[in-house]
């Protein structure tokens, strides 16, 4: 059994956190009609398969659902002191203005 660690907590927030739809699947057009197309999961990085809650197949197709973002992030914030009691909402959304500045700049 592997030894619960902080690191590893916040590795699993992180991926968590940071998740992005758009790693598991994409919307392609053939012939006119919108495809809803599942990632190869051989191609996932290790914190896009941390993110992922549960995988199934039904009669509609494949669900992939990821981790509660939102609250990922919150426990990131608190866990780094990021988000306390003295925090003004104008100081949060700066954090995020530019962590979105960054993620939007990112190549993967």
């Amino acid at each position: 059994m592997k030894k619960i660690t902080k690191e590893r907590l916040l590795e699993q927030l992180a991926a968590a956190a940071f998740s992005d739809y758009s790693r598991f699947c994409k919307v392609v057009c053939e012939g006119g009609t919108q495809v809803l197309e599942v990632t190869d999961t051989s191609l996932l990085t290790r914190p896009d398969r941390l993110a992922v809650a549960a995988v199934k197949a039904g009669t509609k197709g494949i669900e992939v659902k990821l981790y509660d973002k939102l609250k990922a992030v919150e426990m990131l914030a608190r866990f780094t002191g990021l988000f306390d009691e003295t925090s003004s909402v104008d100081e949060l959304r700066e954090l995020f203005d530019e962590f979105g500045a960054e993620d939007r700049n990112e190549t993967d």
